[in-house]
């Protein structure tokens, strides 16, 4: 009996089938290998989705979803399709819901993966020949190396902090709770709210620390000396941050911020209360849990916006906090601990500019000539 022809397998039409054919190929090493090249795949389809209809490049301007755009829409005007797509995950979108911006890492990351699976769609001959793929790699490449030998210093700090400090210790009640009975309980809740928000505010901006890493404290993080006048010593409390990396947050200044909102709970400390977190919800729905980092979000964009300040999120405080210690002259090894950097490199990147005033002042205070000569 004759061999029959072997036939040819039907190309994907979609990209949405292109994506399936890859990821279920067997030559593909592991499952986290899968994972990973799916991860950089579903953020390019959110990429594409996110940036539909707006004329960036000719292939964006499908109005349908992602996974419904035909492969040959794409042409030799896309080139710069994967440099968008890296730009896209370097943008800060200020929401919380959205986990943008990645780190360069992370864009390298999701972009080689995505570059990959183009290749191969290349490979098979899926691909359509217009559309220039070394051309496109090379474009990102390219930008992701200058944009990893640019100075990666941290984004001046916001002004009107010192009136952000402020807002909720003078904020004063809606009208429908001014007149109720202080022991109204929806009185007593919006005070402790309050209270809770003007201590949080404190904390992230005294401690320097991220968001995460304050709202991971508990009660018993706290002895109940260190809530009482007067308030002398500063507290070091270990704390889990970025990559694993264990270091103390600060506390001292926001200490009496602090006891006012515990006392307003009325949480007696005690070694038990390990797990009770220290900001929590007040809302009646999630009455006690811990505070999530959307709601804490909240509470300094909402402060900032009633003020009339440019958006201030909770990583600014961090970038105030650091540069306001090194402007007031603290090492960088100092300013490294206190943020809870790995390498005092990334310090030294981040936050090595110092006020314009005090290099002047360096002009000044530094003769070229000794006094007798």
């Amino acid at each position: 009996m004759a061999n029959e022809p072997i036939q040819a397998e039907v190309p994907p039409r979609t990209v949405g089938e292109a994506r399936d054919r890859y990821l279920q190929r067997a030559t593909l090493r592991s499952v986290h290998t899968v994972a990973s090249y799916g991860q950089g795949i579903a953020c390019f389809l959110s990429f594409v989705e996110s940036t539909a209809n707006r004329g960036i490049l000719p292939a964006l301007q499908w109005a349908g979803e992602a996974v419904d755009l035909p492969l040959d829409r794409l042409s030799h005007a896309d080139a710069p399709l994967l440099l968008a797509f890296a730009e896209w995950l370097l943008t800060d979108p200020h929401d919380p819901a959205d986990p943008r911006p990645y780190s360069p890492a992370t864009v390298r990351l999701r972009v080689a993966g995505v570059g990959r699976w183009l290749g191969w769609l290349d490979d098979y001959g899926w691909l359509p020949s217009g559309f220039p793929l070394a051309k496109a790699l090379r474009m990102v490449r390219e930008e992701m190396r200058a944009h990893h030998a640019r100075d990666q210093r941290a984004p001046d700090p916001p002004k009107g902090v010192d009136e952000l400090l402020a807002y909720y210790q003078d904020l004063r009640p809606p009208a429908r709770h001014a007149n109720l009975d202080p022991n109204d309980p929806r009185r007593r809740r919006w005070e402790t709210v309050r209270l809770r928000n003007h201590a949080l505010v404190w904390a992230l901006a005294e401690s320097g620390g991220r968001v995460s890493e304050v709202l991971s404290l508990n009660l018993n993080n706290l002895a109940p000396r260190d809530l009482m006048p007067p308030y002398a010593a500063v507290i070091r409390v270990r704390v889990v941050g970025k990559g694993k990396h264990a270091y103390d947050l600060r506390l001292h200044q926001a200490l009496p911020h602090i006891a006012a909102y515990v006392a307003a709970r009325g949480v007696h400390l005690r070694a038990e209360a390990s797990r009770v977190p220290l900001f929590v919800s007040h809302d009646p729905r999630a009455e006690g849990d811990r505070l999530s980092r959307t709601a804490a979000w909240r509470v300094v964009t909402q402060a900032a916006r009633a003020l009339g300040l440019r958006p201030i999120h909770p990583h600014d405080l961090r970038h105030w906090r650091a540069t306001q210690l090194v402007n007031a002259g603290q090492p960088l090894d100092v300013v490294q601990d206190y943020l809870g950097h790995r390498s005092v490199e990334t310090t030294r990147a981040y936050y090595a500019r110092t006020d314009p005033r005090r290099v002047d002042q360096a002009a000044t205070d530094t003769p070229l000539l000794l006094p007798d000569h």
